[in-house]
């Protein structure tokens, strides 16, 4: 039986505003809350900060001015005000630098560290701080990495990091899998073209389309409701061989693990969260 751990509050900030927010918010509603493993955990997606803020023109940012504090009361309510990602821009940077690095903290690893420690900074409450992000073409990971070592309030930033994506955690339920995915789903532009079995690159290329092939068929990046609860439970039911599939990873890639992790493909350590989650 798990170890009730007393009064303690978890923060996750998530990049995926769907799969990874409903995967550990089962995860905490299921099993934590009901076996008293946490009182509370906060699973924040990253539309705190929205994506749709237009960047300011150069010369518009930078300069001395007033520091506003940041208004993170809410963790899981959304954002609307035009400044909030100029507020977490400033948190990063400061206000003596002009707009060149307002793109660094758009859609970055880079961001979801920061915002996990910016709500810390102004919550104060949390026993631990995560962020959760994968590669899978974007950049500023050396810089996230790096800043997650800045402790606030004591506490470190903990990384849930895989590579390509956060399905590559989702395939180590089923199967050791060292294959190296061009892309975690094949694309029309912005719409996915449904791979499987016999559509797209039926599973070749793309990570989703080799889990709906291999897997479960019905898997999509974003579920809907209804798919939700089997999907959970058929992860639930082989998550002790996600655990060992995950080491197994981690171990046939040792000798790359002397480089910086986010350079290796494939990699998951998401289980290290999961685990904590779970009390074990």
């Amino acid at each position: 039986m798990a170890k009730k751990l007393v009064n303690r509050l978890l923060l996750i900030v998530c990049e995926g505003t769907n799969t990874e927010t409903q995967y550990f918010g089962w995860l905490a509603e299921k099993y934590a809350y009901p076996n008293n493993i946490w009182d509370k955990i906060e699973v924040c997606s990253n539309t705190i900060v929205p994506n749709d803020i237009v960047i300011p023109k150069q010369g518009e940012l930078g300069g001395k001015r007033k520091k506003r504090p940041l208004k993170f009361e809410n963790p899981n309510k959304r954002k609307t005000q035009n400044d909030v990602l100029k507020e977490l821009w400033e948190y990063v940077y400061g206000t003596d630098i002009d707009s060149e690095k307002y793109e660094d903290i758009k859609a970055q690893p880079l961001r979801y560290v920061a915002q996990a420690q910016c709500i810390e900074e102004h919550q104060g409450v949390y026993d631990e701080i995560w962020a959760v992000f994968d590669k899978n073409g974007h950049t500023h990971h050396q810089e996230a990495f790096e800043r997650a070592k800045r402790l606030v309030n004591g506490k470190k930033t903990n990384i849930g990091f895989s590579n390509r994506s956060f399905e590559q955690w989702i395939l180590l339920h089923f199967e050791k899998s060292d294959k190296n995915f061009e892309q975690t789903e094949c694309k029309n532009g912005k719409i996915p073209l449904g791979c499987n079995g016999t559509m797209g690159c039926k599973g070749e290329k793309c990570l989703v389309g080799y889990i709906r092939k291999n897997h479960y068929p019905k898997y999509e990046k974003s579920n809907k409701n209804t798919h939700l609860p089997q999907l959970m439970n058929t992860l639930v039911a082989q998550q002790n061989i996600a655990f060992q599939n995950a080491i197994w990873l981690r171990e046939q890639k040792q000798k790359e693990l002397r480089t910086n992790i986010y350079d290796i493909n494939p990699y998951s350590d998401v289980d290290v969260l999961v685990k904590r989650i779970l009390g074990l």
